[in-house]
């Protein structure tokens, strides 16, 4: 069994291309994670702050993006395999375990009690159970209700309540309209997927394309902000993914049918057939490193142990690929 059962209509296989792109996720999520917190650190491989964008910032975006490319179509094959009612209780478990395992590592305590406080799991819980209503309904529904929960978040910003977005990981929990609608969004052109080549070039290519253009031309008016998630990082982030993945989708599945080297790809597919498992193992370690090395430890010092921990990720990756371990949640 695999972690997600993402397979091309009427062929028994896995999409190469997600394997690579969450892969890739993972692994530039890895390296960036061990040392980003620490203070010697340049300025362009940490956020941005309030206002701007680095490619860090389109780490925790790459995240909802693949768990939509995901969605669609291993809830249809799930409905086709048990039916329609065991396949939503099977995805509402899963994004409830999302939320639960995020706030368990999220938890902080001191010598008051303990506090529950938001992560990126959260954020993937939360937005999998706002798109999971509209899983079955036309692309242009979808497409209305991410543009409505995008200007609200934006109307949003304008109240008092900025601040606590901007103080909050994630935008906390007041936040969950704006990752909601980037799911949303993400969902909407994965609908590319199974419809011919046509549709997805024009779902994630031309689609994608005027989602970062429009991003950036209203990023001069409301600002290009991950800790507010903005409106025009929304779209940004989500159209840089779009093009991404129709790039990736080109290259091993298209040049593939012709280069039998492509579908033979070991590297980045090996961690994506396992991409959850991964994230919780690289978090574990990335904490121990954080116990271990204060964050005024030189860069010369924690870059290489980034490297180290990425390419740990991957070895272990290898061999349960290897081995055919592959745990579904």
């Amino acid at each position: 069994m695999t972690e997600e059962e993402e397979i091309l209509p009427n062929q028994n296989r896995r999409i190469l291309s997600i394997d690579v792109f969450k892969g890739l996720t993972i692994l530039l999520m890895v390296f960036l994670n061990t040392f980003h917190p620490y203070n010697d650190v340049p300025a362009w491989s940490k956020h941005a702050g309030e206002y701007g964008l680095t490619y860090v910032d389109l780490v925790a975006p790459f995240f909802v993006f693949m768990l939509a490319l995901n969605m669609k179509i291993s809830y249809k094959r799930r409905v086709e395999k048990f039916g329609k009612k065991r396949a939503i209780l099977r995805f509402i478990r899963r994004f409830l375990i999302f939320i639960g395992i995020g706030l368990v590592l999220t938890i902080y305590i001191d010598y008051n009690g303990f506090y529950f406080r938001w992560g990126t799991l959260q954020v993937l819980g939360f937005s999998g159970l706002m798109v999971l209503p509209l899983l079955e309904l036309k692309p242009i529904v979808k497409l209305t209700f991410a543009i409505i929960f995008m200007v609200l978040h934006q109307l949003f910003l304008l109240t008092p309540a900025s601040v606590i977005i901007y103080e909050s990981v994630e935008g906390g929990i007041l936040a969950v309209l704006s990752w909601g609608s980037m799911m949303i969004l993400s969902s909407f052109l994965a609908e590319g997927l199974g419809k011919g080549k046509e549709h997805l070039k024009h779902y994630f290519f031309y689609g994608g394309l005027i989602c970062l253009l429009i991003g950036i031309g209203t990023g001069f008016v409301l600002g290009v902000s991950r800790t507010y998630i903005s409106l025009p990082y929304i779209l940004i982030s989500v159209g840089v993914a779009s093009l991404l993945y129709y790039l990736l989708y080109f290259i091993f599945e298209e040049w593939g049918i012709n280069y039998n080297f492509i579908k033979k790809e070991r590297i980045f597919s090996v961690v994506g057939k396992n991409a959850f498992i991964f994230y919780l193992i690289h978090m574990l370690i990335a904490y121990m490193i954080y116990m271990i090395f204060p964050f005024d430890t030189p860069s010369i010092i924690i870059i290489p142990i980034a490297i180290v921990h990425t390419a740990f990720i991957w070895f272990l990756a290898y061999y349960m690929n290897k081995l055919e371990m592959f745990i579904i949640i």
